[in-house]
């Protein structure tokens, strides 16, 4: 498929499910509940160009499906399965697809971000170098500061093959 214009998005009211904290200046901590897009779509009308800091921990085309396990207690069960496993979510894309999310995203968080604000961006190697290409590209190449390389573990020194021991952090 590739890259498409982003145009808009559908509006649904994002569920506010909790504040916290004291005002301060206007600001006060805000959860909502919903698909981010649709989130940062109501956010807008409140905070275009107002946020200074954004820091976003999206899914990494990781190629996995993740499960929790539930065990089952204080029934008598009928066979030998104590606990079962329960779908979360998945994180398997096509290229195009992936790149196409975040591009939608990161236009989104372009126009939530005041002018003297700062984006994070937390990845993997799998997708840091296309990420900071659609960065550059929404923000603007001489926007872009510094890669951050988290060490997340040591190397594994019984290993017969490099480890993935770091994050990035765009």
């Amino acid at each position: 498929k590739g890259k498409r214009p982003f145009r808009s998005t559908q509006f649904y009211p994002a569920q506010l499910k909790e504040q916290y904290g004291q005002l301060v200046e206007g600001w006060l901590n805000e959860i909502y509940w919903g698909d981010n897009l649709q989130v940062m779509s109501h956010l807008l009308k409140k905070y275009r160009g107002k946020v200074q800091l954004i820091y976003i921990d999206p899914p990494f085309d990781s190629k996995a499906v993740y499960k929790k396990k539930v065990t089952v207690q204080g029934n008598r069960l009928t066979n030998d399965l104590q606990a079962f496993e329960e779908k979360q979510y998945t994180d398997i894309w096509t290229n195009d697809e992936y790149l196409q999310f975040m591009y939608e995203r990161i236009i989104l968080l372009r126009e939530l971000l005041a002018e003297d604000g700062s984006i994070f961006l937390h990845c993997d190697w799998h997708k840091s170098h296309f990420l900071r290409c659609l960065l550059e590209e929404i923000m603007g190449p001489d926007n872009f500061r510094s890669e951050s390389v988290w060490k997340r573990t040591s190397a594994h020194s019984d290993s017969e093959t490099f480890g993935i021991v770091h994050d990035n952090i765009l």
